[in-house]
């Protein structure tokens, strides 16, 4: 696949915005725009020169990613639309909700909108990127009236279309999953195939006319066409939370040190953006202990270091972490230690 592109932005509103969360590690990348395609280079030993390139309907822009304070090695994001993910040239890795996935050159992911994840940028590769919002999902199948032809029903039937609809209305915390597309053809049938279609979408995009709505949204039923054909591609349903487990757990505990335990189940859920329930069935199968309890740990511990190496009275423990009932905070401490904090601070400063 290659295009050649030197036409400057003609409108200066961004594609994308990058709006961070309650936890530093995680930040949600937005689109009001039905449709857009972005292509990514990436080059391991000159990440200066990594660079993005976004064509939509209302811009086309090219930058440098190592400007963009966005992106680091460390950090996870989820969308408000459905990404498309296919490697052009080279191979990718992404982290998603807490585990690594390969992607050779040809692959591809269609990732759900509130699935964590990121691409490395450790080796080079150049990947295209199809941002989908659910409203050009509902485009397609000309919202509910009937198609003109019978052959477009099929529509109803196609696997990913059917992943993408079942996906619309879900909670958050039931959609941490993803396909995976791994190619049964050739490099030279996938230029046939995919890179041609992409190709069409950006000239679309570059220089729209009469019809180019419609186009557009052919293009992409014939880009779902030929990923769900068996013969072409084989598709793997991937739930993602199931398999990081272990990766949330770690985030909770990391938390819970972070705010010293002082993190309500309703908190804990807003910040990692998981059911509070559901989080604390990580708990207990980790650790046997419910949620509170967990944190309670967190929050003696700190206060049984407090004790032992400062100075700072009681009274502002108390008020530092947010107890509204000394009483009970007592009552804590000595279920955890045995001790009044007075009695702990007498027997253990240093």
């Amino acid at each position: 696949m290659s295009i050649k592109w030197n036409k400057k932005s003609h409108d200066d509103r961004e594609v994308f915005q990058f709006r961070p969360s309650t936890d530093p590690l995680i930040f949600f990348q937005e689109s009001d725009l039905p449709f857009s395609l972005s292509l990514m280079t990436i080059f391991a030993d000159h990440p200066e020169d990594n660079c993005l390139s976004t064509f939509s309907p209302v811009s086309h822009n090219s930058y440098l990613l190592n400007v963009q304070d966005h992106r680091s090695s460390t950090s996870l994001h989820e969308h408000n639309f459905f990404e498309f993910a296919y490697v052009l040239k080279g191979h990718m890795y992404q982290l998603v909700e807490g585990k690594r996935y390969y992607y050779p050159q040809g692959s591809c992911c269609l990732m759900n909108r509130h699935t964590l994840h990121t691409e490395e940028i450790d080796n080079d590769y150049v990947a295209l990127f199809l941002s989908i919002s659910p409203d050009f999902i509902q485009r397609l199948s000309n919202y509910g009236n009937a198609p003109l032809f019978d052959i477009e029903n099929v529509l109803s039937s196609n696997r990913i279309y059917r992943y993408l609809q079942n996906n619309m209305n879900r909670t958050a915390e039931e959609a941490k999953d993803f396909l995976d597309f791994v190619p049964r053809i050739t490099e030279s049938q996938q230029s046939i195939l995919v890179h041609d279609v992409f190709e069409q979408m950006i000239y679309v995009l570059l220089e729209p006319k009469i019809g180019s709505t419609w186009h557009l949204q052919a293009l992409f039923l014939s880009l779902i066409d030929v990923l769900s054909n068996e013969q072409y591609y084989n598709i793997v349903h991937v739930e993602g939370k199931n398999k990081s487990d272990v990766f949330l757990f770690g985030r909770i505990e990391q938390l819970m040190k972070e705010y010293h335990g002082r993190l309500s189940n309703s908190e804990l859920s807003r910040i990692l953006n998981y059911n509070g329930s559901y989080l604390g069935r990580i708990v207990k199968k980790y650790t046997g202990k419910s949620l509170y309890d967990y944190s309670m740990d967190f929050t003696m511990d700190y206060v049984m270091k407090k004790l032992s190496e400062d100075t700072i009275p009681i009274s502002a423990l108390v008020e530092e972490l947010h107890f509204s009932n000394r009483t009970h905070f007592y009552q804590i401490f000595k279920e955890h230690t045995g001790l009044t904090p007075k009695e702990y601070r007498k027997q253990f400063q240093h």
